[in-house]
């Protein structure tokens, strides 16, 4: 398609659903087995030339995951622009409280032994989708030490920005994030 111009009409996706089920398939080695029940894939296997995240990396119960399939998306000299805060969605619940762990040397807790969580945490919790008890809060730092592990190169890069959430000109509620 071209537009007046004869220029290519710009192509634009949009999908509802979660993220790594709509586009793991850009992902090396991905197999889709006959227990993937994921949604349908996009219609075009091309990669694109950028990805926009607006409030929406902080949303990820795992954020290299995200970052990774991400990357993959993206053709060589593809751009990622990310814009918003780190609130980070999938945090909060789940959270471990005094005497949720099994008797355990401090030792083998320093050590990461996670292996200790008792049987009362596990019911108190077995609501949740269990990527609430794994998500992990990053500071801009350790996401940005992501950002450029997963292969992108930073070109831009802007902070305190102030930007709004939720907001009405004729309400007396904003919220806005620096």
């Amino acid at each position: 398609n071209e537009d007046e111009d004869g220029l290519a009409a710009p192509e634009f996706t949009m999908m509802a659903g979660e993220f790594l089920s709509l586009y793991s398939h850009f992902l090396p080695n991905h197999q889709k087995s006959q227990n993937d029940h994921s949604h349908q894939q996009p219609n075009s296997p091309n990669k694109f030339h950028a990805v926009v995240c607006s409030f929406f990396l902080d949303t990820a119960p795992s954020l290299p995951h995200y970052l990774l399939t991400i990357y993959h998306m993206l053709e060589d000299g593809g751009l990622l622009l990310h814009f918003g805060p780190l609130m980070y969605h999938w945090s909060g619940h789940g959270s471990l409280l005094p005497g949720d762990r099994d008797d355990t040397s401090t030792n083998d807790m320093m050590n990461g032994d996670n292996h200790s969580i008792s049987s009362k945490y596990q019911k108190r919790n077995k609501h949740l989708d269990e990527r609430y008890l794994s998500s992990i809060d990053y500071t801009w730092e350790e996401f940005r030490y992501m950002i450029l592990q997963c292969g992108f190169e930073i070109e831009e890069e802007e902070m305190y920005i102030p930007a709004r959430y939720t907001a009405d000109a004729k309400s007396m509620m904003k919220v806005v994030y620096d």
